[in-house]
């Protein structure tokens, strides 16, 4: 047993790196071996720019045929790593003749606007005006000065909309100053005792054309978009008592706009800290939407428009002798449009 602890001789140590050597050359020559015992195979068998392992490599580090020390070095090109697939354009950005680098490849569109002839976005009226597709008819500047007004959009070359396009002085929003309506003659709160009081009025009596501009769509009761107004109507001012107290009209005279949607519209309270029309009748209540005209007519008998009145007429609903009105504008944001109010006491 003492044999078995001696040293390797020499002469056996040197023919085991003899060996050593051969494999590693077998494994330069291309010949792969499982389990060489290669030293850069724990590494991670890649020797990658990108740090991953190229096409075909196996990442496990601890089993496979990784690249040898001796395959790297022979090389001096590195493998190409996975990358998105070349396309068919030119480096330049020219595509190829037969291709198209554009999402909408059928498009016509000469002036960017993404419409023309057989565009995903539809036609276009004028494919030199990047301002129109649809409002060539509308899309306009009629005092010269660069500002365009009624487009579909507005572009740096040619910009809007033009806040008055019968002025060439003012074009952008910062050049028109709206004769918006002054606060001493109209509140934009609902208080009590505040700016806008319309008078007292009697029977048969009429508060003189309001007038007034608001340039900013509502926003909101209390939130500044508003003109509020204040009026009475005392029952004892009637010529007649309940159910001949009279009517009360408010109504535009002149309100702005596509007459099919105009700039303008009014809510009526009896109070500041109620909803909109509440306490005036079952057609006017909570939930009604604004008003171009509102009526509160009183008469039961001739000459009321119903030749027969209603028998069970009960005298509930309490004659409103003092409303407050909130204008608002619900179309053609920050434009410069005035309204007149008009509001009456009809004899009956």
């Amino acid at each position: 047993m003492l044999g078995a602890s001696r040293p390797t001789p020499t002469l056996v140590r040197l023919s085991l790196v003899l060996a050593a050597s051969a494999h590693l050359g077998a494994c330069a020559g291309g010949e792969f071996g499982s389990d060489s015992g290669n030293p850069f195979d724990s590494q991670g068998g890649s020797n990658s720019m990108s740090g991953q392992p190229t096409a075909g490599t196996d990442p496990d580090p601890t089993v496979g045929s990784g690249m040898s020390a001796s395959e790297s070095n022979s090389d001096t090109s590195p493998e190409p790593t996975d990358g998105p697939e070349p396309t068919d354009g030119d480096p330049t950005g020219d595509p190829t003749p037969g291709t198209t680098s554009l999402p909408d490849p059928d498009c016509v569109d000469d002036d960017g606007d993404l419409h023309g002839e057989g565009c995903d976005a539809g036609p276009d009226c004028d494919d030199a005006s990047f301002n129109s597709w649809e409002s060539c008819g509308v899309c306009v500047d009629a005092d010269m000065d660069g500002f365009w007004v009624g487009c579909d959009q507005y572009g740096p070359d040619d910009p809007g909309p033009d806040c008055d396009d019968a002025n060439p002085e003012a074009s952008d929003g910062m050049d028109c100053e709206c004769a918006v309506t002054p606060p001493d003659k109209a509140s934009d709160t609902c208080a009590e005792g505040m700016p806008g009081g319309l008078g007292v009025i009697a029977e048969g009596g009429v508060v003189p054309p309001i007038k007034g501009s608001i340039t900013g769509i509502d926003n909101g009761p209390g939130n500044g978009q508003e003109d509020w107004f204040w009026v009475e109507f005392p029952e004892a001012m009637a010529m007649g008592n309940r159910p001949n107290a009279g009517k009360i009209v408010t109504a535009f005279a002149v309100n702005p706009g596509d007459p099919a949607n105009p700039d303008y519209r009014f809510e009526v309270y009896t109070a500041c800290n109620k909803m909109p029309f509440e306490g005036l009748g079952a057609t006017f209540g909570p939930g009604t939407p604004p008003a171009r005209e509102w009526e509160f007519f009183d008469a039961h008998q001739p000459p009321n428009p119903n030749p027969n009145p209603n028998p069970n007429y009960l005298n509930n609903v309490p004659w409103p002798a003092k409303v407050f009105i909130r204008v608002i504008r619900v179309a053609n944001d920050q434009s410069c449009s005035e309204y007149t109010l008009q509001v009456s006491r009809m004899p009956t």
